[in-house]
């Protein structure tokens, strides 16, 4: 009889998969995590103009032939706006971050000014709208961000702080059991008998689903009896995991009761072999 393709084996594995159920999770529990919903701005980044460089902001028609010396009549630092008007002949002081106050449409830098007292004095042109971050050019609120099913890295998770999202709407993490068996397993560090080897598959499988965001339970390593791996998948069902990976046990020897075991407790095996073999083989 010819055995299954692997291709086909994925695919009917994959065919009765669902979404998992969804949950709200903090910022910080948030990466990795897979989004259940599309995450749009709450907010406009950034919400005003604002300077890009430390400088002087004026107006551009004051500056477009140098020298120029402007009066100065305030300061902004970021996140201490300026409540005056820039007029003509006049500048403020702002730093990287401050929100250009009325009346000015340019920043010029200070390596290009010369102070003196309240008077600045442009040494070279600047153009309207130069070193200026103007209102919303990372984005505008409303604007969808983050698109679900994305998986969510450390990026994400700045870009959905920055839109104002204390929280996310994410898919519950899948819970995975693990189950080795065989009565020539022993854990890491005891002392090997004739006949015995170290297990060793369970601690990649545990890996492996914690590196793709799920959490694991250990079912440890179950004898090679009927009535020790029935107990061991009863464990699996009352844990309520969404997934058993199991093994050893698998194959068509006298002790490799993992096939009956499972249909033992009445799960039904919608393929069983395929053509895989060790590398080498």
């Amino acid at each position: 009889m010819a055995l299954m393709p692997v291709a086909e084996a994925l695919a009917r594995v994959l065919a009765d998969t669902a979404p998992l159920p969804t949950e709200e999770v903090a910022l910080d529990d948030a990466l990795g995590r897979v989004l259940a919903t599309d995450v749009a701005a709450l907010r406009t980044q950034p919400p005003d103009a604002v300077s890009a460089m430390d400088g002087y902001a004026v107006r551009g028609a004051d500056v477009a032939n140098a020298p120029a010396t402007l009066k100065v009549i305030g300061e902004v630092a970021a996140g201490h706006p300026f409540a005056g008007t820039v007029g003509a002949g006049q500048a403020a002081r702002i730093f990287t971050g401050g929100v250009m106050p009325a009346g000015a449409d340019t920043v010029v830098i200070q390596e290009h000014t010369t102070r003196d007292g309240d008077a600045v004095t442009v040494q070279k042109p600047t153009a309207a709208g130069r070193n200026v971050r103007g209102a919303g050019i990372d984005f505008r609120q409303g604007d969808s961000l983050l698109a679900k099913g994305r998986r969510l890295s450390d990026r994400d998770l700045m870009l959905a702080a920055a839109m104002n999202y204390p929280r996310l709407t994410v898919h519950r993490r899948p819970h995975v059991a693990v189950l080795g068996s065989g009565d020539e397993l022993i854990m890491p560090g005891g002392a090997l008998k004739p006949g015995e080897i170290v297990y060793s598959n369970g601690f990649a499988l545990s890996a492996l689903v914690r590196a793709e965001g799920g959490t694991v339970t250990d079912l440890g390593i179950a004898r090679d009896t009927l009535g020790d791996i029935a107990s061991r998948i009863r464990q699996a069902r009352d844990a309520k995991v969404d997934i058993l990976l199991t093994s050893g046990g698998a194959s068509v020897g006298d002790h490799d009761l993992m096939q009956k075991a499972l249909k033992a407790e009445g799960l039904d095996l919608s393929f069983w072999r395929w053509r895989c073999a060790p590398a080498g083989r």
